[in-house]
């Protein structure tokens, strides 16, 4: 069928979108993912923001810097990060108080790359154990060269397609020298490792990170999360505030004069600084999410065999048990999408869903539309053997027709043209098939309107039913007014056809076996019994007697006001009382 192939066409193009996904795709699952995975605890992870004016209600310097890590430092943190680049005017107090501040603590800088080559950096803490495909860049904009007995490491934050910043660069590649990134490099500090990049990813310690074209994605925490591990710079420097002792410091600015607000998965403007918090809190814990690159093969394969399952139930069951056993994978996948997501392995919980039921859609929508036709053309086909009313009927309530088999009474009306073989010699093989049609147009139409059913057309005889398939009261009654009907109707159709069509029948009603008889495809539903017979016997009896239409002894015994026609011998049933219609 027609409307398999749109199944399968929709099932295996939905299964590659997923399996290759293009841009617009990928950027719907980002949004997708967002709330899925739970950020890490930041526990023992402060954030310094500075503003716009220090303790005294001056604006902030570089010398309120220094007094800030001289500050810090009295806390005794396991590390400083300053998620800002202290480079220009070097030589000026206010970079050597800074220097001296940072003079002896575990502080790492960061340092923005360039397009052009810069000074000379000191040695990273970074090991790489082969070719990856970390960021690239001509040079960089170092800090001071005061500091640069403290780590280096980029602060580059990149976006999507989107512009949201989902992912942290594990390390980047300045003028042939690979540099850690500003996260994994304070990380790695602080747990007292040597970062470790290869092909397996990032090792911190005994912990191992995915990469993501070799960068690290990160769970963003929601803005109400910030104020919980931020201090104002301002309240440190006045002595209000403090971090805790052994604290991961981490200093920056929530100021967008200072450019440093980008989008992120839970908010339009988030802080870098807050950013930085979230991918080291996430290195630190070992809770990063991660997009593996199987993953869109394992969501189109999905999306496949289910619509393939779907369509295979579907075509062997109820259209209900389909659409539960496709509401079943679909939550069973969406539930275990969200249930690895909430762990950091993200898998798309809804995509995959939705794609599941367009295809039970179209597969639904296609069957319907296959029932609809074939019950057209069962309409259409029954329609020529029953009447209007009882084909809607048996539409409604296909199981009312008992095509295995059952005994019911019927009343059996047998039709047969006089001189049907002398006037078919006469006439050409186009000539004789038209009248054909003519006749049996204007017969079978006068058997359905009078309730009955066309048994079928053999030669040029019409055998009908009444009370078939289903109960027809008083079908005794209509079967004689049919046949009155075809008489007279046929005498006139004679006459405008040089006599073709004079038309003999044969009536009786009693028990008959009703049902579809056959083999293979050669199935054809009809009725056999005594009654039946014997009305295609009385309709031969009409040329010894005389008449046109002869009515057995069984519906004669029944309807009252008949002719008698007396005892006849019929063969094979022996002297029976006959009748007919009065004239």
């Amino acid at each position: 069928m027609a409307w398999r192939g749109a199944v399968l066409a929709v099932t295996g193009a939905l299964g590659l979108l997923l399996a290759r996904p293009p841009a617009p795709v990928r950027g719907l699952q980002e949004r997708i993912f967002a709330p899925l995975p739970r950020p890490a605890a930041s526990r023992g992870i402060v954030v310094i923001d500075i503003g716009a004016r220090d303790e005294t209600g001056a604006v902030w310097t570089r010398a309120a810097t220094a007094r800030l890590v001289a500050r810090l430092a009295q806390a005794k943190p396991r590390v400083i990060g300053l998620d800002m680049l202290i480079a220009g005017d070097c030589d000026g107090a206010p970079a050597r108080d800074l220097a001296t501040a940072l003079q002896g603590q575990p502080a790492v800088l960061g340092l923005l790359l360039s397009d052009t080559p810069g000074p000379a950096r000191p040695p990273a803490r970074l090991g790489l154990t082969g070719p990856l495909p970390l960021w690239q860049a001509p040079g960089a904009e170092t800090p001071c060269p005061q500091l640069a007995g403290h780590d280096w490491a980029v602060m580059a934050l990149m976006g999507g397609a989107d512009a949201t910043v989902r992912h942290v660069p594990v390390a980047a590649e300045v003028g042939r020298r690979a540099l850690p990134g500003l996260a994994v490099a304070i990380a790695a500090r602080a747990e007292g490792v040597l970062p470790l990049i290869g092909p397996a990813g990032l090792r911190l310690g005994a912990r191992t990170f995915a990469l993501e074209a070799g960068s690290l994605r990160f769970a963003a925490s929601a803005p109400a999360d910030w104020p919980a591990r931020t201090l104002p710079a301002a309240a440190v420097l006045a002595g209000q505030e403090l971090p805790p002792e052994d604290a991961v410091v981490l200093i920056g600015s929530s100021l967008p004069e200072r450019g440093g607000l980008r989008p992120s998965a839970t908010s339009p403007v988030m802080p870098s600084v807050q950013i930085l918090a979230d991918a080291v809190a996430g290195l630190r814990s070992g809770q990063l999410p991660h997009r593996p690159g199987w993953a869109p093969a394992l969501e189109g394969g999905f999306v496949t065999l289910a619509g393939l399952l779907t369509l295979l139930v579907l075509l062997r069951l109820r259209p209900a048990r389909a659409a539960a056993l496709a509401a079943t994978l679909a939550a069973l996948w969406a539930g275990a999408a969200v249930f690895f997501g909430r762990g950091g392995l993200l898998l798309d919980p809804v995509l995959p869903v939705a794609a599941l039921a367009l295809i039970l859609l179209t597969a639904l929508l296609g069957r319907a539309a296959a029932l609809a036709r074939a019950e057209r053309v069962l309409r259409d086909r029954m329609g020529q053997l029953l009447p209007p009313a009882l084909v809607s009927r048996l539409a409604a309530q296909p199981r009312l027709m008992r095509l295995d088999g059952e005994t019911r009474e019927v009343t059996a009306l047998f039709t047969d043209i006089e001189g049907f073989s002398a006037a078919t010699s006469a006439m050409g093989a186009v000539e004789m098939v038209a009248r054909l049609d003519a006749y049996f147009a204007l017969t079978c139409a006068i058997v359905l309107r009078h309730g009955g059913m066309i048994d079928k057309l053999v030669g040029d005889s019409l055998h009908a039913l009444f009370n078939a398939p289903l109960d027809q009261p008083g079908h005794e009654a209509a079967a004689l007014a049919c046949a009155a009907e075809i008489l007279a109707a046929t005498e006139v159709f004679a006459r405008e056809n040089n006599g073709f069509g004079k038309t003999r029948i044969g009536v009786e009603c009693g028990p008959a076996v009703l049902g579809d008889v056959g083999f293979g495809t050669r199935i054809d539903y009809t009725a056999h019994g005594v009654a039946v017979n014997l009305a295609a016997r009385l309709q031969e009896a009409n040329k010894s007697l005389g008449t046109r239409i002869c009515i057995g002894p069984t519906l004669g015994a029944r309807v009252p006001g008949l002719v008698p026609l007396g005892e006849t011998e019929l063969r094979s049933f022996g002297r029976l009382a006959l009748y007919t219609l009065r004239a």
